[in-house]
Order: structure tokens, then C-alpha cells, then sequence
């Protein structure tokens, strides 16, 4: 367990991790450029107490965690050049974080697989990670992996080993997936109710839960859907044709492309769910 963990970055995966961490036992420093941030942070306890700047968080303390968006951690990283103590990400792309940390000896690619459409420390909540996929890059040293393994479990989540491209393989399905075919229709449901005010009206909860994601902020998304670029762009292409199948089959009036999609669908929305 890390007794002394450096957030750079207290929003929302920072501002859960310092929570959890706080709770299972570890004193927590944190870092934000935003001063109104890093305040909010020390008023909700989720920080033991703020650092003056990033370069404070590379003394003294057991692990290093950036939890920055995409750009700034990848900036970040490349600051730490060959810093020896313990780092961790939790960016969402985990190829790039890789390249960018090739300097430093004790580094490990995570990524908690938990989040909400929104951001900022208000929204931090030290029970996010609770039954969480953790993943965590293969190739961390194996002392390391060890240490970051017992610490994701003291924040309630499951570890998951993986290497970079797998990881950033699938996570073009599981989450950059969703999010990119929310905005799609949220986009579609714009255009409809600015000719037909009444298309809104008649959006129910089916509508409002899929529109869940569409919340999101482009500032964030935008870097991880262009560093996870080809793999996302399969999927899209994947999904396009399902229903492309589906449309065509309809205007035959046949049905089996979506009965298919109903079968396959419905059990593994009950394996997720469970």
C-alpha cells in the first residue's frame, strides 16, 4: 500500500482517487492549476493538503499519480524524464502514455475503467471505482505491478493486465464507442427538433438514457478520440454496417437483421448489468 500518493490533477478521476485513497489509509497531497480547484478539493477532504506546484509532488512521496487530460498528461510525463520514483497515469488511451513515459523506471499505464458524463471535483465520489475494471499496462515492472495491483484493490476496483494495444483496442469498443454514437444522436435528435419542436416532446427515458453520454465535454474527448483514432474508426465502421443491414432489410420489410441484434444484445446487457 502507498502511504504518501501526489494527485497531479483533483477533478474527477483525481478528485475519486484522492477520496478513495484518504479512505483506505493514505495521506494525500494534491496538485491543480486551478486554485479554486485545489481549494474545493482541501473543503471536501479529499485532499490532506494542496502543493504550490507540480514539482512539488516528485518529493517524498510513495506514488505519483496524473490524472490530467490526455495532453497534459502526455506533457507531463515527458517533464518527469527519468524520475525515479513511482508513476502512474489514468489517461484513457494507453499507446501514446507508453511513448511519452519511455524514460521513467517505474511507470505503469492505468486506466480505471469508471466515469461519468460529468467533470470537475464536485462530482468526485470515493465509492467511483467500487467493482471497477482497473487496467494496468503488462509491460510495468513486475515489482511495481505488484505494489499497483494491492493499491487499485484498496480503491475497491478489480486489476485487469494488458498490454497497450490491447487495451487500447477494446476500449475503442467499450468507451469511445458509446460515446462517439451519443453525440451521433444527440447530433440527430438537434437536427430533428430545430425542423419539428415536437421531436423532443416525445423523447422518453430510452432517449434521455442514451443521451447520457452526449453531456460529455469535446475539450476532453476530443485528444482521446484522435490518439485512439484507428481503432475507433473499425468500430464505427462496424457499427455503420449493422445498420446499414438493418435499414435495407427494413425498406424490404424484413425484419432478421434486427431480431438478430435483439438476441445478441439482450444477454450480454444482463452480463454487464451483472
Amino acid at each position: 500500500m502507498f502511504k504518501r500518493v501526489g494527485i497531479a490533477g483533483v477533478g474527477l478521476i483525481g478528485g475519486s482517487l484522492a477520496l478513495a485513497a484518504r479512505s483506505a489509509g493514505a495521506e494525500v497531497v494534491g496538485y491543480d492549476r486551478d486554485p479554486a480547484t485545489l481549494a474545493r478539493a482541501r473543503a471536501r477532504g479529499a485532499i490532506d493538503r494542496g502543493a504550490e506546484s507540480f514539482d512539488d509532488l516528485t518529493r517524498g512521496f510513495d506514488l505519483l499519480v496524473i490524472a490530467l487530460p490526455l495532453p497534459d498528461t502526455l506533457a507531463a510525463l515527458r517533464l518527469l524524464g527519468s524520475y525515479a520514483g513511482a508513476v502512474i497515469d489514468v489517461a484513457s488511451v494507453k499507446t501514446p502514455v507508453r511513448e511519452a513515459a519511455v524514460a521513467l523506471p517505474n511507470f505503469a499505464g492505468t486506466h480505471p475503467m469508471s466515469g461519468r458524463e460529468r467533470s470537475g471535483i464536485d462530482a468526485a465520489d470515493r465509492a467511483l471505482f467500487t467493482g471497477a475494471t482497473w487496467a494496468i499496462d503488462d509491460e510495468t515492472p513486475a515489482a511495481l505491478r505488484r505494489r499497483i495491483v494491492a493499491f487499485v484493490r484498496s480503491l475497491g476496483a478489480e486489476p485487469l493486465v494488458l498490454s497497450a494495444a490491447d487495451h487500447d483496442r477494446l476500449v475503442a469498443l467499450s468507451s469511445h464507442l458509446p460515446q462517439s454514437v451519443a453525440v451521433a444522436l444527440g447530433a440527430q435528435v438537434a437536427a430533428a427538433a430545430a425542423g419539428d419542436p415536437r421531436a423532443t416532446a416525445l423523447c422518453g427515458p430510452g432517449m434521455r438514457s442514451m443521451l447520457r453520454l452526449a453531456r460529455s465535454p469535446l475539450g476532453l474527448w476530443e485528444p482521446i478520440l484522435r490518439a485512439n483514432a484507428q481503432p475507433l474508426a473499425a468500430e464505427l465502421r462496424a457499427l455503420a454496417q449493422r445498420l446499414d443491414r438493418a435499414a435495407a432489410e427494413l425498406e424490404t420489410g424484413e425484419t432478421a437483421a434486427l431480431a438478430s441484434y435483439f438476441r445478441a444484445a439482450g444477454p450480454i446487457a444482463e452480463d454487464l448489468d451483472a
